[in-house]
């Protein structure tokens, strides 16, 4: 771990351990409040947390690495924009269409949701950094839905509490030791820094990320894979996330680790 990953990981504690009570204060002024999986209202939008520490944490990195490495502003880009799209999404969202598709269906037929722009913005995102980044048309192919399937699988594990959190560390901790590219490890230090402080709270379904919040952790790992990884296990990830997408449109996760003990007992732990 060299000292810039220490940095953001401390300063990711820090911030939010100041951060976090601040937020959940103006939270609960503005009752920017719903219901959880239990019927119980409790703040939402808690992932704007993320969005701040990490901008923050972030940029400093882009500042002391000097303005040359530019795949930190491409990033920046697109996490602080997604975030927006899904902060949208918390607060005004027509809740009662559900699914990718049943988004999609609601926009050719004219009408707009919020789950479509963000649908719609992910997938810009998505293809804008893949043109930047790739060197040829298999590799755009392969990045743009790498980016896309992760932003949209952080979501669809955004159920109960920690879940998300969880699959979230999964993933990346696993990208960390399949990396062939080191340079940007900082982004996922950082993130463990904040999740140090917001992640007991989410477990004890004290406060809700939300979409804001989930839809950031998966471009984080989308731009995170498709900056690090080589060309095989990129397709490796992307095939897990193709099935992993097929059989969550046939069937409900909740249902499938409920009925695993050893999945029911990785998901209720720390609860």
């Amino acid at each position: 771990m060299n000292y810039l990953n220490i940095l953001v990981f401390i300063s990711g504690i820090v911030l939010s351990s100041i951060a976090v009570p601040m937020i959940l204060n103006m939270l609960l002024k503005s009752d920017t409040v719903n219901n959880n999986y239990k019927n119980e209202k409790i703040p939402i939008c808690m992932g704007l947390l993320f969005i701040f520490i990490q901008i923050i944490n972030i940029s400093v990195i882009f500042l002391i690495r000097g303005s040359s490495n530019n795949y930190i502003l491409y990033y920046l880009f697109a996490f602080t924009l997604i975030g927006m799209v899904g902060l949208l999404d918390d607060l005004v969202g027509d809740k009662e269409i559900k699914g990718l598709k049943g988004h999609i269906k609601s926009f050719f037929k004219g009408k707009l949701t919020t789950g479509g722009i963000k649908a719609g913005i992910g997938f810009f995102i998505s293809v804008f950094i893949s043109i930047i980044l790739s060197q040829n048309l298999m590799e755009i192919v392969i990045n743009t839905l790498l980016m896309a399937l992760f932003t949209n699988l952080t979501n669809l594990f955004d159920l109960r509490p920690g879940r998300t959190i969880k699959v979230f560390i999964l993933i990346s901790t696993i990208m960390l030791f399949t990396s062939i590219v080191k340079t940007y490890d900082f982004i996922l230090y950082s993130f463990y820094g904040i999740l140090i402080v917001y992640f007991p709270l989410d477990l004890k379904a004290k406060v809700m990320m939300g979409d804001v919040g989930s839809n950031v952790m998966g471009i984080t790992l989308g731009i995170f894979c498709a900056y690090t990884q080589n060309i095989i296990m990129k397709s490796v990830y992307l095939i897990i996330l193709i099935i992993i997408h097929i059989i969550a449109e046939r069937f409900s996760f909740s249902e499938i680790i409920n009925n695993n003990k050893i999945l029911k007992f990785l998901d209720n732990l720390g609860r």
